[in-house]
């Protein structure tokens, strides 16, 4: 399925989405932060250990697989 929107659309439709990210927060009476740096290194260092976790799991059955 090929999208036939146009660049500038698309742009409009982003901008869209962030003033309703605004209204959303304003209604909810909070304010719309930047992630803090050691939030986004936490969160980062648990993707590093599931993707590792993942990938020695996938070296080892595949090790198991090919050596039986």
């Amino acid at each position: 399925m090929k999208d036939e929107r146009k660049f500038k659309e698309v742009i409009h439709g982003i901008k869209g989405a962030e003033k309703d990210k605004d209204k959303f927060c304003k209604a909810a009476r909070i304010e719309r932060q930047p992630m803090s740096k050691e939030k986004l290194e936490m969160v980062l260092g648990y993707i590093a250990v599931y993707l590792g976790m993942i990938l020695v799991f996938s070296f080892f059955a595949t090790l198991f697989y090919l050596c039986r």
